[in-house]
């Protein structure tokens, strides 16, 4: 039987890497992608190196590490450095169509965060993006 990968090869259970902005920057393209499959939303994500003073009008925690670094954020929490060493991706995400998103995020960029647990261990669900964009059709259907 081939192998496809090795699997001492892998990080963070993946056969590819999120070393610096280049690996990024394939998950958001790869984000891209699920969105428009799942959602039929077509959007444009940008990897971020940092953020600071931004208007967190809407965010999606990819993990559950990230979303409770997002909570604090959005409380107006100062992340410890500990949690601040936790966040593996940020991401900052616009919809195409202005016509599909939320009236409270019209307009404001969506940020995605992804963290890892304070083992070192990622843990990405997906379904946070189905569930967490604002996008007016989902209403229907929650």
């Amino acid at each position: 039987m081939s192998q496809y990968w090795r699997p001492e090869a892998v990080v963070v259970g993946w056969p590819f890497t999120l070393v610096g902005l280049d690996g990024l920057d394939a998950l958001g393209k790869v984000i891209e992608k699920w969105i428009a499959h799942l959602l039929s939303a077509e959007v444009d994500i940008e990897p971020l190196i940092e953020a600071s003073n931004v208007n967190l009008a809407w965010y999606v925690g990819l993990d559950a590490e990230a979303s409770r670094i997002g909570d604090a954020l959005w409380r107006d929490v100062e992340l410890d450095e500990a949690a601040r060493q936790q966040i593996v991706g940020l991401y900052r995400l616009f919809f195409r169509n202005p016509e599909v998103v939320l009236d409270k995020a019209k307009g404001e960029p969506i940020y995605l965060i992804l963290a890892m647990t304070p083992e070192r261990t990622l843990r990405m669900k997906p379904q946070n993006l189905v569930v967490g964009l604002p996008i007016t059709h989902l209403e229907a259907v929650s």
